[in-house]
């Protein structure tokens, strides 16, 4: 096997790799990057549960294939100026590794001995964008549990669902103290597509393919037990979680008659600013409504307390207190759309509803008060 390639389009592919592989592995080969070079460089990698295979173009002298270990490989092209075109030379059970005149020689592993994940019968198939996919992502992620208690829980739930005479492809996420769900239209082709739960560590990965997309559109595939997502050259494949999710829909209140419209930057500048007085096990910041007026309120005893009051709009009579996390409220109002966003309450431990003001938007977030 021999070729060569250029530093910048090899890092790229090199940085998905290594995330994906396990630093500690319990089979050595888990921790390689396979490289199989025909036509062009495609690069290989795995943790039993998730697998990313990439092309890079390539300068193909000698076509092969072999296992190297994916970090140091990584490290190496990292560290090689941007410019530097780098060769690869198989050398017995070592691969050469050389630029301008630093030469290394990795150890290397047989590709044979490399799992690659089984073909699925993906029963589903259909294109959607990539900025469509990225935004049910962004749009729900933080509410994954980062703990793995709760398995049915970790990942989000993507499924059909019915508006009217609409279908919609929806995407849920919840922690049970907060739940996130963004919608759009459902794309050509996805209408009977199975209810499926992606993994928290694929939407990872995933996302950074998104990122670093040069293309407009993304193939998703899909069974009952995978998924598979092809992003320009890269195509990533996983196990879905194996777990029914819960009914989420009886935890989105109807009714909350108490709705308070607010300036998100102001809101979030407030919030942050008086959450430094807020140093108790509860992290909690109580939020004071009246006409007019919010008074955000945080006290500790170890830190004081904090007061500051912004302008609203707030249909209530009487004042109304609420009391939330506060990561948990600004990780929604961060993730809200748009200028305005409004607050819909019921009662001081009820379920709480917000969402952006702006008619356009998609996604709706459920909070969960805590007791003041």
């Amino acid at each position: 096997m021999e070729f060569s390639v250029f530093r910048q389009v090899l890092i790229k592919a090199l940085g998905h790799m290594q995330s994906i592989v396990e630093k500690r592995a319990t089979l050595p080969i888990l921790m390689n990057v396979k490289m199989e070079v025909s036509d062009d460089l495609v690069l290989s990698a795995t943790n039993v549960d998730l697998e990313l295979i990439e092309h890079v173009p390539a300068d193909i002298t000698l076509a092969g294939k072999i296992t190297v270990p994916v970090q140091m490989l990584y490290d190496i092209t990292r560290k090689l100026p941007e410019d530097a075109e780098i060769k690869f030379k198989q050398s017995g059970d070592q691969l050469v590794v050389s630029s301008g005149r630093a030469v290394f020689r990795l150890p290397t592993l047989p590709a044979e001995n490399f799992p690659m994940m089984a073909n699925a019968n993906l029963t589903t198939k259909f294109a959607m964008t990539t900025g469509d996919l990225a935004h049910l992502i962004n749009q729900t992620k933080f509410a994954i549990p980062t703990d793995d208690v709760r398995y049915h829980l970790g990942g989000i739930y993507f499924h059909i669902t019915e508006e009217g005479k609409h279908k919609m492809l929806t995407a849920v996420a919840t922690d049970s103290q907060r739940l996130a769900l963004c919608q759009m239209a459902a794309p050509e082709g996805s209408a009977e597509m199975p209810a499926v739960i992606l993994p928290r560590r694929v939407i990872g990965e995933l996302s950074k393919l998104l990122e670093d997309a040069t293309v407009d559109d993304v193939t998703v595939e899909l069974s009952d037990t995978k998924a598979r997502f092809t992003v320009g050259a890269a195509t990533l494949t996983s196990k879905l979680v194996d777990a029914q999710y819960p009914n989420y829909r009886v935890v989105i209140p109807k009714g909350n008659d108490k709705i308070a419209t607010i300036d998100r930057k102001q809101f979030i500048s407030a919030v942050d600013l008086v959450s430094i007085a807020s140093q108790d096990k509860t992290k909690s910041v109580q939020l004071e409504f009246s006409m007019n007026r919010l008074v955000i309120n945080a006290s500790s005893p170890d830190a004081g307390a904090a007061t500051q009051e912004i302008d609203i709009e707030y249909n209530g009579d009487d004042t109304f207190a609420i009391a939330f996390n506060v990561k948990f409220l600004l990780d929604i109002a961060n993730q809200v759309e748009g200028d305005k966003f409004q607050i819909e309450m019921q009662e001081p431990l009820s379920p709480t509803i917000i969402k952006s003001k702006d008619k356009k938007t998609d996604a709706l977030f459920i909070l969960m008060p805590i007791r003041m």
